[in-house]
């Protein structure tokens, strides 16, 4: 009766390692799915934004234009004329279904840029480069806007992995001081346009990032301890931000990718069938020997 039962249960869990992983396999893919919406959530929110309504996006297209003159304007040193093209931008933006459907993050992502180049437009000593930095993240949102598919601020993901080679290779503070700013500078000048663009979490890692490098510049945290950081993450932050690459580089010294959940589950359940089945031998000859004993009248 104990044998048959033992049997039972055997046979029960050489089921359930085979049911298992496909059980497994199907919570996985439906993991991705939900993995792959939420990623590509901003993305789709982005299309929406400027084909939903055809008003809208004549609207758009009528900023966008606007603030294509004013960086011209700026990068041909004639700053009074980007002044009044600025008026014209204020006009474009006042207009009735602009932000339509958009969400609420969204609409503060551009109106803080949009206001950020207002202030160095009106600053008291006007700084040439902060306004060009200003306008070029404006003008990089509202090409985001407009051309969804293939935005300009994409072209920075070779820009900012060579900023990032700099700074790991950096010697000494001051160095790495440089080489970071620079770092800086750049992803903050395409981070209102991927905020439009990508998803929150994404968002708030780099952010992370950022300051990480900000309090360095503060002796809060050792370059050394920021430049290990980055050669662990800085890859995986870059393929969420700029999408994957086979040319992405990526400074983790691990390689090596965590085993599937597949593959564990199906690792425990042969190791658990095997110790069973180890266990089942040794309990039948334990009973063999007791059965054949010297105390065994019957043997």
């Amino acid at each position: 009766m104990l044998r048959t039962r033992f049997l039972h249960v055997l046979a029960v869990m050489i089921v359930m390692s085979m049911l298992m992983p496909a059980t497994i396999f199907a919570n996985e893919q439906s993991e991705l799915a939900s993995i792959t919406q939420e990623r590509t959530a901003a993305e789709q929110d982005s299309s929406k934004l400027s084909s939903m309504n055809p008003s809208a996006s004549q609207e758009w297209a009528l900023v966008d234009r606007t603030a294509e003159q004013m960086y011209r304007k700026i990068v041909e040193g004639d700053a009074n004329g980007a002044f009044e093209i600025l008026v014209q931008l204020e006009k474009a933006l006042a207009a009735p279904h602009l932000f339509d459907e958009w969400k609420a993050e969204h609409i503060h992502v551009l109106t803080d840029s949009y206001v950020q180049l207002k202030k160095q437009f009106h600053a008291a000593k006007r700084d040439d480069d902060a306004l060009e930095h200003a306008v070029a993240r404006f003008r990089f949102a509202t090409d985001t806007i407009t051309h969804p598919d293939q935005p300009m601020w994409l072209q920075y993901a070779d820009i900012l992995r060579n900023d990032m080679d700099q700074m790991l290779q950096a010697v000494d503070s001051m160095q790495w001081k440089e080489t970071s700013l620079k770092w800086l500078e750049h992803m903050d000048r395409i981070l209102p346009a991927a905020s439009l663009q990508r998803s929150a979490n994404t968002i708030e890692m780099i952010q992370s990032v950022v300051a990480l490098i900000q309090q360095s510049h503060q002796s809060k945290v050792s370059m050394e301890q920021v430049k290990r950081t980055l050669q662990d993450y800085e890859g995986m932050w870059m393929k969420e931000l700029f999408g994957a690459s086979k040319d992405l580089t990526t400074f983790s010294v691990n390689n090596e990718e965590p085993l599937p959940l597949r593959a564990i589950i199906w690792l425990t359940c042969i190791v658990t069938v095997t110790l069973a089945y180890v266990a089942y031998q040794k309990y039948r000859d334990d009973e063999e020997q007791i059965r054949s004993g010297p105390w065994n009248p019957s043997s």
